[in-house]
């Protein structure tokens, strides 16, 4: 199973919708200890399972979910059948997510993603009134990189607020050539 962009922003604005009956995204947009907690669990509760909202999405597809995997925030994987007289199970990787607050980490974010295989590689930042410089930005950046998965998919999401909408999001589908498709919000 190989979960595609589209269904990863509609599962997470799904889950973000669903959140906002515990939690007053708004209240906490600036602070980014608290925001990450929410959005990637804590140390603590990733070891009772709970990897923040963005685990729960890939949770709900049936991924596993292994945080801060060669210095990933979330690596999604599946186990593949067990060959006989195999002491492991074996695996494969499916989405990498980066949640970055910072948006001028976004390039050290983009090609870390080159380290690792996955058809799909989601990174989520902050750009506030640069969205288009950085969504540019982040298309020649992929265009650059070597793939490592033959047919990867980038999703780069990015968060917003304002006092009238609250946080809304946008989100770009961006093949291996540089090529992007809009996702509606």
């Amino acid at each position: 199973m190989t979960l595609g962009c589209r269904a990863f922003f509609l599962g997470f604005l799904a889950e973000f919708e669903k959140a906002k009956k515990k939690i007053n995204w708004e209240k906490i947009y600036d602070d980014n200890p608290k925001w990450t907690a929410k959005m990637l669990g804590t140390g603590l509760s990733r070891k009772k399972k709970d990897f923040g909202l963005i685990g729960r999405v890939g949770q709900k597809f049936g991924y596993k979910i292994d945080p801060e995997w060669r210095h990933i925030d979330q690596v999604w994987y599946l186990d593949l059948p067990k060959p006989k007289g195999w002491e492991s199970t074996p695996w494969r990787n499916e989405v990498l997510v980066e949640h970055e607050n910072d948006i001028s980490n976004m390039e050290y974010t983009l090609f870390k993603f080159d380290e690792i295989s996955a058809p799909l590689k989601v990174g989520i930042f902050y750009p506030e009134d640069e969205e288009e410089e950085y969504r540019d930005k982040a298309a020649e950046i992929i265009k650059k990189q070597v793939t490592s998965y033959p047919g990867e998919v980038y999703l780069i999401i990015f968060g917003f607020y304002d006092d009238k909408r609250g946080v809304y999001w946008h989100a770009y589908e961006i093949d291996f050539k540089g090529n992007m498709i809009k996702l509606h919000e």
